[in-house]
């Protein structure tokens, strides 16, 4: 009877030690797999062109506040910082399809100034102008905004003296509205995806910390290929939006090589995070972090050093799953 017992328990023990620990396997393989060596080629043959390839784009005027704009749901752009800014957001790789789309800004009183004290709440000259515009970025560099238009421009609500901001005094604002967008391509992106938000947070935040372990994993011991193979939807469907060139898919891919080729590439610590769901179907880690150069920012991140200065490099990962899935799924 002994002899058995021990028998079975070593067979138990093998099976065990046979298992790959969950947080490897938490990110599913996407198709086509990718690997650095045919990443461009992969692209280029699977991006389709078209006469006329709508690009969308966002100008935002601001005043007293930081802000973050996502659209559908995803994270497009945030702005901690003091100041304005100039230059366009794009939003191509969050449109799917045509038809409706969603934009939500969150606003954020501007604690810290530059010069003179910062704010704890929204003021009543706070304010937030978002303006839509399109071209055809089928056309060629010379004339590449001959066919801009502004699709539609957005002013923040105020009180009945329409000069208060509707949220002055506050310590949070966020506000919704729809424009309408046309495209030629239609991607799945994250429209059939468990609803998250119906999880139990704590096993959805474990799941999500063996997810971004994964790839941290993945870029601290230099597997490129492996860490390739987890993106292909990502960017096949990121690449159709942009209706990306050969120029564009180099651009991308030279982007993705540096932890891998640049020698001063630190990743740091997964550390100091918070859950966040954007919408029901799309998570992510976040920083907690105030100060304004971390602030809303991927918990994944490196440091990085060229000609004696210091950079941070954050490594965007948005994630779902999709329906009859359990694994997660990079989308963006």
């Amino acid at each position: 009877m002994g002899r058995i017992l021990i028998f079975l328990i070593l067979i138990l023990g093998l099976m065990g030690c046979g298992q790959k620990p969950q947080s490897e396997n938490e990110i599913m393989e996407t198709i086509p797999k990718l690997t650095s060596k045919n990443y461009i080629e992969t692209i280029l043959k699977a991006v389709k062109h078209y006469p006329q390839e709508p690009y969308y784009y966002l100008f935002v005027n601001h005043q007293a506040c930081y802000f973050e704009i996502l659209v559908n749901d995803l994270p497009v752009y945030k702005y901690f910082k003091d100041g304005q800014m100039v230059t366009p957001i794009d939003i191509f790789y969050a449109i799917n399809k045509s038809g409706k789309q969603k934009i939500t800004y969150k606003l954020y009183p501007q604690t810290e100034r530059e010069e003179g004290e910062g704010f704890k709440t929204l003021l009543n000259w706070t304010s937030m102008k978002i303006e839509i515009f399109q071209r055809n970025k089928a056309d060629t560099a010379d004339n590449a905004f001959v066919s801009e238009k502004e699709v539609l421009k957005h002013i923040n609500l105020t009180k009945p003296d329409q000069k208060t901001f509707i949220a002055s005094g506050k310590d949070y604002y966020e506000y919704t509205f729809t424009f309408d967008a046309t495209v030629p391509y239609q991607n799945e992106g994250w429209e059939n995806s468990e609803d998250l938000s119906k999880w139990d947070q704590n096993k959805l935040l474990a799941k999500t910390e063996n997810a971004y372990k994964q790839v941290w994993q993945l870029l601290k011991d230099h597997k490129k290929d492996e860490y390739f193979n987890l993106i292909g939807k990502k960017e096949l469907e990121s690449s159709q939006a942009e209706y990306s060139s050969k120029n564009d898919s180099e651009e991308t891919l030279a982007d993705y090589m540096t932890p891998f080729i640049n020698s001063s590439y630190n990743l740091q610590p997964l550390k100091d995070y918070k859950l966040v769901l954007y919408g029901n179907k799309l998570v992510g880690l976040e920083q907690t972090s105030i100060e304004k150069k971390f602030r809303g920012k991927s918990v994944l991140w490196a440091k990085s050093e060229e000609d004696g200065t210091q950079f941070y490099e954050f490594v965007k990962l948005y994630l779902h799953i999709p329906k009859g899935k359990t694994n997660f799924e990079i989308i963006r």
